[in-house]
């Protein structure tokens, strides 16, 4: 007779799932902050060259807010609070 996966069972492996996810959005989220801040300090030691500001620093800036909302968005969808 195979009997059910217990509860607790499953919810050790839920916690485990929920750790992993936290831990992949904390990292795309501080990453996208690193991208943000080191465009922003960028810009400003370069204001005299505003050509290439526009060429290197928005791809930069782009890619930086894309990291911080997949990240918000992954938060979101898969860490909600359970009822």
């Amino acid at each position: 007779m195979i009997q059910p996966k217990s509860k607790k069972n499953n919810d050790q492996n839920d916690s485990k799932h929920d750790r992993y996810i936290s831990i992949v959005t904390n990292l795309i989220l501080y990453s996208g902050l690193v991208i943000i801040i080191t465009g922003l300090i960028y810009m400003i030691f370069n204001l005299s060259r505003a050509d290439s500001i526009i060429k290197i620093w928005l791809p930069f800036m782009i890619v930086g807010v894309a990291l911080v909302f997949v990240s918000q968005l992954i938060k979101w969808q898969y860490l909600k609070p359970s009822r």
